[in-house]
């Protein structure tokens, strides 16, 4: 742009060729840079040159870099007033300015850009806004008369700037358009885990001391169908997490087809595009990712809900206009809609970025939301990650630069092709889109996941054998750890299949003071936290009870060699749902990474600002597997096949199914235990509690870790010492943990503290810290995984009754896959 300008004042041919007099040089260069230098610096950089100046050796010493002019030109004064900063917008423009040696000087406003505050601008040839600065005509044209010659947008979205009138006042617009479609992406899926696994009200109950389930109930993602609206760089990121980590039946709405979504493996994901009414009544989750235009302003509406699937969730990330916010708290208090994750939120401009918690709220929308226990609301912080900020800051001075040297921001030329508006969608758009594309097959699953136990609601009649011998006595069974949900899931699905089974459910655990409630059983079932040591084993036994029945897979709460002296049958659930386990490990590793129950407490308080809560891009990032079993495996591949991380795992025994390549295995190497804990950025625990594995995670493991590390535990809490992980969460070697397991927890968890005062010093530090996420044991509560449980127990019990060996019947310490052996009742006419 500056060259041409010469160029033409200069009088030199199309091709730079010839010679340019010294004084008429001067002039063009005058008129190019207007701003650049003074009229003796001008002379000084034509003295070497003599009074006939060879144009084009003279343009190319110029324009090339670290030439002296180019130096000035950095030392030349460039005042770029900042609005809606923040401290993490001080350090990194900071931090940038400094390493790219641009020498801006830069004035930083805590207050939003708008009529009242433009004024700021004086003196400025830039100023630097967010998300929620408005720049209106009218702002635009003021800008433009304090000398305002760009609007540099630190953000992707460009909706609050009068494109037309900066074009016509000649300023220039420039944006970020893609600082980490990344972190959007996985904000988005972290959002949906959240919401779907309760971890915000879990985190917030947790540090109150209710450590209950009641309203925590999850489902499984694996199959579950994900519509995916708008298909641009942060959808396919989203819509490839989904379909190619967690399985889901993903699909997707948007008036322009993208290749990757449709087109089949390898070259893309093979998810077809439906039209939005389909999606939005077929999909169990929707994810939106669509830009706002009049034609997409309140895209969910009070008509769309009507036909929306019952108990749908909703995930947004992209802008609040979206939904109609109305309708959407009707949709949440009714029921339509399950739950509601946002980042964005319609109204949101006045609040998002400052702290409202000892000022009022008059936007009664987002004061309802901020207190609904079904909504997650983010204060727009999806962008919010290291590797965005540094994006977001090196381009943003870039396009300073361009402006400043007249070359224009990076690969953007003009107003409108720098911040490019979208082309009109097509005229049938208003039908619902393009109609929807064949189905595509879809991918073959691993041999590892095929010979995982389907969910239970996808049992078939013919795959149940028919129940046998039953007895016309009830088979009485004595049931302990009671929740509130037991009582009628448990008799309603005896019921189903005929079981025949009398249930006695007591609240308390099994143990010396209650042992005495189990008189008369034929069975006693039990939890994670019910004590079945040699003693209470024997006491039974006398009590003529023929078998312990675990509703969970672990069983390091049993005296196994004293149930094995007394001929007492012990039997266990072991895969309920390793796809709820897997998934509540990533959820847990996701939700503390971007901080989703810290924000969500926050907005719950009016807090809207962003300190504290930068997280990282999972893209790339190392994550270490330890214990590799059904659990680990599905968290193994959700994090290498979604996410993209390098994926290592330790384990005394290595899967095949974890270490070959693809398609037969997922190709993750096994190394020490050394170096995953040296070289990983995550690290899952998946392994068993054994005498071996007790305290696996101890001060000299946490020690050996990279710093900042995220520790998730689904688990058993005692593969970690407790205060060795306290100390290392003060000394900010662990940065994060997701806990759905502790030691300390047999008294508290399942059991509401929070009216009597916890014992454990050790737990109450941990969940004193605003870094550790503590769900109550929750990682296997999902629908799936209780259907499951409370099939596979009673089909123990019913062995017992018939005194043969059950179907998941423990070996020493062996791991059964499950075979179904009821057979549900033909509906009753």
């Amino acid at each position: 742009m500056a060259q041409a300008i010469i160029a033409q004042c200069a009088k030199v041919d199309k091709a730079g060729t010839g010679t340019v007099k010294h004084d008429l040089l001067a002039k063009a260069l005058k008129a190019a840079l207007p701003d650049a230098w003074h009229d003796d610096e001008i002379e000084s950089l034509l003295h070497p040159w003599g009074d006939v100046v060879e144009y084009k050796d003279f343009v190319g010493w110029l324009f090339r870099d670290r030439s002296p002019v180019h130096a000035l030109r950095r030392r030349s004064s460039f005042k770029v007033a900042i609005f809606s900063c923040a401290p993490y917008d001080r350090e990194w423009f900071d931090r940038t300015n400094q390493e790219l040696g641009c020498n801006f000087d830069f004035e930083y406003h805590s207050e939003q850009l708008n009529i009242d505050t433009v004024s700021r601008a004086r003196g400025c040839s830039a100023v630097c806004t967010f998300v929620n600065d408005f720049a209106g005509e009218d702002v635009v044209k003021a800008l433009a008369e304090e000398g305002v010659k760009l609007i540099a947008l630190r953000c992707a979205g460009f909706d609050r700037v009068d494109l037309q009138a900066a074009k016509e006042a000649g300023v220039t617009v420039a944006r970020v358009p893609a600082y980490s479609p990344y972190a959007v992406g996985e904000h988005a899926v972290a959002l949906m885990l959240s919401l779907n696994r309760r971890i915000p009200n879990s985190y917030r109950n947790s540090r109150l001391g209710n450590f209950k389930l009641d309203g925590q109930l999850g489902c499984d993602m694996h199959r579950k169908r994900v519509g995916i609206i708008g298909t641009g760089l942060i959808g396919t990121i989203a819509a490839t997490v989904l379909k190619k980590g967690f399985e889901c039946d993903v699909v997707a709405y948007d008036v322009f087809p993208n290749p990757k979504i449709s087109d089949p493996a390898p070259n893309g994901l093979g998810i077809p595009y439906l039209d939005l009414d389909t999606v939005l009544s077929t999909c169990d989750f929707i994810s939106l990712h669509a830009p706002l235009l009049p034609s997409t302003k309140h895209l969910i509406n009070a008509e769309k809900l009507k036909i929306m699937k019952k108990g749908i969730m909703i995930v947004n990330t992209s802008r609040g206009g979206l939904i109609d916010t109305a309708a959407l708290i009707q949709g949440l208090k009714d029921g339509t809609i399950g739950g509601a994750a946002m980042d964005v939120v319609e109204g949101e401009a006045p609040y998002f970025f400052r702290d409202f918690s000892t000022s009022c709220i008059t936007d009664d929308n987002i004061a309802t939301l901020v207190r609904m226990p079904n909504v997650i609301l983010t204060p727009h912080l999806a962008f919010f990650t290291k590797e965005a900020l540094k994006t977001i800051s090196d381009t943003t001075l870039k396009s300073m630069q361009g402006v400043r040297e007249c070359t224009g921001p990076p690969k953007q030329n003009g107003v409108l092709d720098t911040v490019c508006l979208p082309p009109e969608a097509p005229k049938d758009s208003a039908k619902g889109g393009y109609p929807p594309t064949r189905h595509q097959e879809r991918s073959q699953r691993m041999a590892f996941m095929k010979e995982l136990p389907a969910p239970g609601p996808e049992l078939k009649e013919k795959d149940l054998p028919a129940l046998e011998n039953a007895h016309s006595r009830p088979f009485r069974v004595a049931f302990y750890s009671a929740m509130p949900h037991d009582k009628e899931v448990y008799e309603k699905m005896n019921e189903e299949f005929d079981a025949n089974i009398t249930f006695q459910f007591f609240k308390a655990a099994l143990c010396p003071e209650t042992v005495e409630q189990a008189k008369g059983a034929d069975a006693v079932c039990v939890f994670v936290h019910d004590d079945c040591s040699a003693e209470i084993l024997a006491t039974l036994k006398e009590f003529g009870v023929k078998m312990v029945a675990l509703r969970c897979s672990g069983f390091n709460n049993v005296d196994v060699e004293t149930a094995d002296e007394l001929g007492l049958a012990i039997a266990r659930v072991p895969a309920y749902s390793a796809f709820g386990s897997g998934e509540h490990a990533v959820a847990l590793a996701t939700s503390v990474n971007r901080s989703i129950p810290q924000a969500t407490e926050g907005t719950r308080r009016s807090n809207f600002t962003l300190n504290g809560l930068l997280g990282f891009d999972m893209v790339g990032k190392k994550v270490g597997i330890i214990g590799t079993g059904r659990t680990g495996c599905v968290a193994a591949r959700i994090f290498k096949n979604g996410y993209r991380c390098d994926v290592i795992a330790h384990d005394i025994e290595e899967n095949e199914l974890v270490r070959d390549a693809p398609p037969a295995g997922l190709g993750i190497p096994y190394v020490s235990l050394e170096e995953l804990l040296r070289t990983s950025d995550i690290i899952c625990l998946h392994v068993p509690l054994l005498r071996e594995t007790a305290k696996l995670i101890n001060a000299d493991a946490i020690a050996k870790m990279k710093r900042g590390v995220i520790l998730v535990n689904v688990s058993r809490g005692g593969l970690i010492d407790t205060r060795a992980l306290i100390d290392g969460l003060r000394q900010g070697i662990v940065g994060g943990a997701g806990l759905d397991v502790v030691a300390e927890e047999g008294e508290y968890f399942h059991r509401d503290w929070s009216n009597k005062v916890i014992q454990s010093d050790d737990l109450m530090t941990l969940i004193g810290f605003n870094n550790v996420v503590v769900t109550s044991h929750q990682a296997w509560f999902t629908k799936e995984a209780l259907r499951s449980i409370i099939h596979t127990t009673l089909c123990n019990l019913n062995a017992a009754r018939n005194g043969v060996r059950p179907p998941w019947q423990r070996g020493k310490y062996d791991t059964l896959v499950t075979t179904q052996c009821l057979s549900p009742r033909k509906r009753r006419h």
